[in-house]
């Protein structure tokens, strides 16, 4: 673990600290946490980026009814985040953000750390996945061609039922941001990594 030390007092600390816990001192060059609004922004900005692939993933459901599209407008969802930020330390969001995942050393996480970061999403994604497998195979949905008869398809799918307390734990995670000392999602905790502004 990279650390440095207090000019003022001489106390060790991480390189993402932004005062000294000893005296109190205003640490140059540290590695500022990202808040919570300014990650908002950045899976906005990510949101953005997959406009086409949702537009084609709605038409599928409307009219192609295809499982083969289905699985292959879900894989970039699962695959792009971890895959940037192992690979690029962040993804475009957070770069046109100027943030950035790190470790406790101030490096680019793993692609087995990233996974572990995305682990939550994953799981939702997961979920939603199945459940959407199970509606195509449904020959209710392959006649339905309205958004209530597909949502009347769905009805009493466990997945469905699932999915709630998933997408609430997805929200709590990302929310937690907000209220940790150094801006830490739980996804941040349980793959050890930070997410920081990058150094101008």
């Amino acid at each position: 673990m990279e650390t440095r030390k207090c000019k003022s007092c001489g106390q060790e600390f991480q390189k993402w600290v932004e005062f000294c816990s000893h005296c109190g001192q205003a640490v140059e060059g540290y590695s500022r946490p990202a808040g919570f609004w300014i990650r908002v922004g950045a899976s906005i900005i990510d949101s953005l980026i997959f406009i086409p692939i949702i537009i084609l993933s709605v038409w599928n459901t409307y009219s192609l009814k295809s499982t083969v599209v289905l699985i292959l407008t879900s894989l970039p969802g699962l695959i792009y985040k971890p895959l940037m930020e192992s690979f690029y330390g962040a993804t475009l969001g957070k770069m046109s953000c100027k943030i950035k995942v790190i470790d406790d050393n101030g490096r680019k996480i793993s692609l087995f750390n990233a996974y572990i970061r995305f682990f939550p999403f994953l799981l939702s994604a997961g979920v939603t996945l199945a459940g959407q497998l199970i509606l195509f195979s449904s020959p209710q949905f392959q006649s339905a061609t309205s958004w209530i008869e597909i949502s009347q398809a769905q009805q009493g799918s466990f997945l469905v039922v699932i999915s709630y307390p998933v997408s609430a734990l997805v929200l709590i995670d990302c929310i937690v941001v907000a209220f940790t000392f150094r801006k830490r999602a739980l996804h941040d905790m349980m793959a050890e990594s930070f997410c920081v502004y990058k150094e101008p």
